[in-house]
């Protein structure tokens, strides 16, 4: 049998092991411990909502949209009085009350109006809660691939390092070609820059999660490696409860009161009021003293003014939530469809490099290095097989960050981030 059919097959059995090997090695490696982590991570969670200030700014809101609600409630007009006193051939002087009446109960209209708003506010203190969260997960979910890609690019690094000085002492025993011997310094040269370019990645990771944090956490929380099959799943009902759906629904419940208020507004409050006093009176020598009593009744006439125009900007107003609440509707739905198939697909090859993981790197490397020792195998095929074995694990990794991306999309799509947070492990 000839040396050249020899290394052929090496080559093959070399390549198909690598093919096989190399996703093992990437979830031993990158997976962080579900059971170990997950209260961590809800913890971690927990404590930036309740810290972060877009999040208290949005409570704040919820506090305000309660006091005009308890505003909104009180009567509209308050009482007024009046004293008068004159003195010419006769003294008077009187002491009355007006009350204007809210003929039209543009109080109520006033209270729905902000009980429709408390509710905008209540959900949409959800909505920037479940974004955040969904941010951050994906923040830890980038943080984590660049950290696991710098391991990477250190363990390339090395073997890179070993490799080259392995070949200057090839060269100087005459087993190296200098062609051979240059193109192994190149590689050094090449992954000591993506080792370089890791490194950056990963501190940009880590100050993406601060800026959204506040916190320079060196040691920032796992993620969950065994992400929970996805289901089937009722897209209608998983809609209507969007925090997002229900903050748009309560701003159209909102302008449609204020259509009501406008239309209300058009009709006259009149105003009541009574009047008592004493009127004394000097004539022809003589002092008479009455007693006076009044009533009156105001109304005002809209005959300038109709406000038929608050109407019309009202009623507009309606119907412009109306269209953009049908077409937040829209939106979300295709929204939550694709984060559905994303999560679907990223978790079904996430299963499949599970399924194909055998033997490990130092394996892989071993056998690498004892075929080109052997003279089995030139520099350049080398290079490739092993460039081949550490990119099936860089592809790895991206497979499981698409996996978590997908993941966190879905929790916020779905509107179960909540759910997540709060179920137990």
């Amino acid at each position: 049998m000839s040396t050249i059919f020899l290394r052929r097959v090496s080559r093959v059995f070399l390549a198909a092991a690598i093919a096989a090997a190399s996703v093992n090695l990437a979830l031993a490696q990158t997976s962080p411990k579900t059971e170990a982590t997950s209260p961590v991570l809800r913890g971690f969670i927990q404590t930036t909502l309740e810290t972060n200030p877009g999040i208290l700014a949005a409570r704040a809101e919820i506090e305000a949209a309660g006091g005009r609600v308890a505003a909104a409630d009180r009567p509209i007009y308050n009482p007024q009085l009046q004293i008068e006193a004159e003195q010419s051939e006769s003294r008077l002087g009187t002491v009355g009350l007006e009350q204007a009446l809210d003929w039209s109960d543009k109080r109520g209209a006033n209270t729905n109006i902000a009980s429709a708003e408390l509710q905008v506010a209540r959900a949409e203190y959800i909505v920037r809660r479940q974004e955040l969260t969904g941010e951050l997960l994906s923040g830890l979910a980038d943080y984590h691939t660049a950290e696991a890609a710098q391991a990477l690019a250190q363990e390339r690094a090395r073997l890179m390092t070993d490799f080259s000085d392995l070949s200057q002492k090839r060269r100087r025993a005459g087993d190296l070609s200098q062609i051979e011997l240059d193109l192994a310094s190149l590689a050094r040269t090449q992954a000591d820059l993506e080792l370089s370019l890791a490194a950056t990645d990963l501190a940009q990771a880590g100050q993406n999660l601060a800026a959204v944090t506040g916190q320079a956490v060196q040691d920032w929380p796992e993620l969950p490696a065994d992400i929970p099959a996805p289901v089937d799943f009722n897209a209608q009902a998983l809609l209507t409860a969007l925090p997002q759906i229900r903050a748009l629904q309560a701003r159209s419940a909102a302008a449609r009161a204020r259509v009501e208020l406008r239309r209300r507004e058009r009709r006259p409050d009149p105003t009541v009021g009574a009047t008592v006093g004493q009127e004394r009176t000097f004539r022809n020598g003589e002092d008479g003293s009455f007693g006076v009593v009044g009533l009156n009744l105001s109304v005002p006439l809209f005959v300038r003014n109709s406000f038929a125009a608050e109407v019309d900007t009202a009623s507009a107003e309606l119907a412009e939530a109306e269209q953009t609440k049908h077409e937040a509707f829209r939106r979300a739905r295709a929204r939550l469809l694709s984060a559905a198939e994303r999560y679907r697909l990223s978790h079904a090859a996430w299963q499949a490099w599970q399924r194909s993981g055998r033997p490990s790197l130092s394996s892989q490397v071993s056998q690498l290095d004892r075929i080109w020792k052997y003279g089995e195998m030139s520099t350049a095929d080398y290079l490739v097989q092993l460039n081949q074995t550490l990119e099936t694990r860089a592809v790895a990794l991206k497979i499981q960050n698409r996996l978590w991306d997908a993941w966190a999309d879905w929790l916020v799509a779905s509107g179960e981030v909540d759910d997540w947070l709060t179920r137990k492990p």
